[in-house]
């Protein structure tokens, strides 16, 4: 046999007689019907805020044992959530090996940061590899699609110089975005601390003129640093081989732009015409 819920029957010991006696009509007979003439009749209310308990509940359902034992079981699987239902949730998200680590595995068991992923192919290098077998630092990546251009794409196809990348979100400004939205002219990037100094920062936020410039790493060399850590003069043994280039190599004799060029133009990216300077160019 099964029974059916009743609807709960809401009652109360007190009742709210604010409404009946808003009433004037009902006042005027209640005062004509039960007035003493010696005594004048009153009404007194006794407000009561009413209790939780003051209400009936539905009563149970109940059904037959097979039905009852099945909604039940049913029921406290779909609303309890048990220590089995949380590993099977946390299992289908893989976490890194590594102790304290909590990113998602790139491969091997291990995250982009602790040696997943594929990695580059120069030797000693932990990085990983981009678009191919090499690093961005050595090579890797994609060329920008403009002609003759090696800088890595970053959006689009294309570098930072083209168009790639965040912008300047000043209107009208084409610029790249150096820091907070906004290019070096319109406040973007680190400014010098120096007060009213509107420079950009280059070391322990700074400008050159403030003590910011960085010197060359030789010895007791005081030189301006003029890249990669080396002053003019103690850079001139460590430029790229490509003919013209004042950048320090990187791997394989060249910087970074020339190798990613190199490579292009040997079927690794989307640069169609490579730099005529490295038709002869023969790297082992």
């Amino acid at each position: 046999m099964s029974f059916y819920p009743l609807e709960p029957i809401p009652f109360t010991l007190f009742h709210n007689f604010d409404t009946l006696l808003d009433d004037p009509e009902l006042v005027k007979f209640l005062d004509n019907e039960f007035r003493d003439d010696d005594k004048p009749f009153a009404i007194k209310v006794e407000r009561v805020a009413p209790a939780y308990n003051d209400y009936s509940f539905p009563l149970p359902i109940q059904r037959s044992s097979s039905n009852s034992s099945s909604t039940s079981s049913h029921s406290s699987t779909s609303t309890v959530d048990t220590d089995d239902d949380m590993k099977h949730t946390h299992s289908r998200r893989k976490i890194c090996a590594m102790d304290g680590c909590m990113r998602n595995v790139r491969s091997k068991g291990f995250c982009k940061s602790h040696g997943g992923g594929k990695q580059c192919s120069m030797e000693g290098c932990g990085k990983e590899a981009q678009n191919g077998n090499y690093c961005i630092g050595h090579g890797g990546g994609k060329c920008c699609k403009v002609e003759n251009c090696s800088n890595a794409a970053q959006s689009q196809g294309l570098c930072k110089a083209h168009g790639g990348g965040a912008r300047c979100k000043f209107k009208d400004c084409e610029k790249s975005s150096q820091g907070g939205g906004f290019c070096r002219t319109h406040g973007g990037g680190k400014r010098c601390v120096e007060p009213g100094c509107t420079k950009g920062a280059q070391r322990g936020n700074k400008c050159a003129k403030h003590g910011g410039c960085r010197t060359c790493t030789v010895g007791d060399c005081v030189r301006t640093d003029r890249g990669g850590g080396f002053c003019e003069l103690h850079r001139k043994d460590k430029l790229c081989v490509a003919p013209g280039c004042k950048r320090l190599r990187k791997s394989m004799g060249m910087c970074t732009p020339h190798v990613r060029e190199w490579r292009a133009a040997r079927g690794c990216g989307d640069l169609i015409k490579p730099d005529p300077a490295f038709s002869g160019l023969s790297i082992h």
